[in-house]
């Protein structure tokens, strides 16, 4: 039989352990996105590098500050990709239609179970009345609403000369990006989304790839300027 000293101790160390976990979890941790990338190319991409972005749909205006801004940071990640920014549509190869945005919320219910110590000794259901001297265990299931917001991004480029003369549109690729999590700020997201789909600008992926992007990816560095890291006052990674 153990005595009353051997659970004393197993019950000190027991909160011992409770409250180093606690401080474990309060400890920020940096910020993920995870995106889903879906390209799509044909087969003469390759022979067009210089391009124009211009607004996906009637909602975006290039005089936008927000399309200007995010204008900038896909115009880096092409860059890097060996595409040539012009600033005339008939310096073009391709032009180039971007668009964007958050969904509405979405509220899901989230199940988990935790344990509840009953340092009583008593067992609440079976054996209820019994009495052992050490500290019970048991599991306790919860239901928490998560609120989830869809973020995405979208570039299709078009041969630019088909375009400028009216003549029936000429695709040569289009990339996709898509994110899900807690936070309805684009202005943080857009900058992982578009280092997400880097590799995969002007290919074919055969299908949906999931990319993970962290904060302090030198990639995404280049593309903040030195005022605009991304600064987060919750602990993340970003839900899926």
């Amino acid at each position: 039989m153990t005595s009353w000293k051997s659970y004393s101790c197993i019950r000190i160390a027991l909160i011992a352990l409770v409250f180093l976990l606690s401080a474990c979890t309060t400890t920020p941790r940096q910020i993920v996105i995870r995106s889903d990338v879906d390209a799509l190319a044909s087969s003469d991409v390759q022979n067009k590098r210089r391009f124009v972005i211009l607004p996906g749909n009637q909602e975006l205006k290039e005089q936008d500050l927000q399309f200007i801004e995010f204008k900038t940071y896909v115009e880096k990640i092409l860059t890097k990709r060996g595409f040539i920014k012009v600033d005339a549509l008939q310096e073009g190869e391709l032009a180039i239609f971007m668009s964007y945005g958050v969904g509405e919320p979405q509220t899901y219910q989230h199940t988990y179970e935790v344990p509840v110590w009953n340092d009583m000794g008593f067992y609440p259901y079976y054996r209820r009345y019994r009495y052992y001297p050490m500290m019970s265990t048991y599991y306790a299931q919860r239901i928490e609403p998560t609120v989830l917001y869809k973020r995405h991004l979208l570039l299709e480029a078009y041969d630019m000369t088909a375009y400028l003369q009216q003549k029936a549109p000429q695709q040569l690729w289009k990339i996709s990006v898509q994110s899900q999590g807690a936070s309805n700020d684009l202005r943080l997201a857009f900058p992982f989304m578009v280092t997400a789909m880097h590799p995969h600008i002007a290919t074919n992926t055969g299908h949906m790839v999931t990319v993970d992007v962290i904060e302090h990816d030198p990639l995404l560095d280049e593309l903040l300027p030195a005022n605009r890291k991304p600064v987060s006052p919750v602990s993340l990674p970003d839900k899926k």
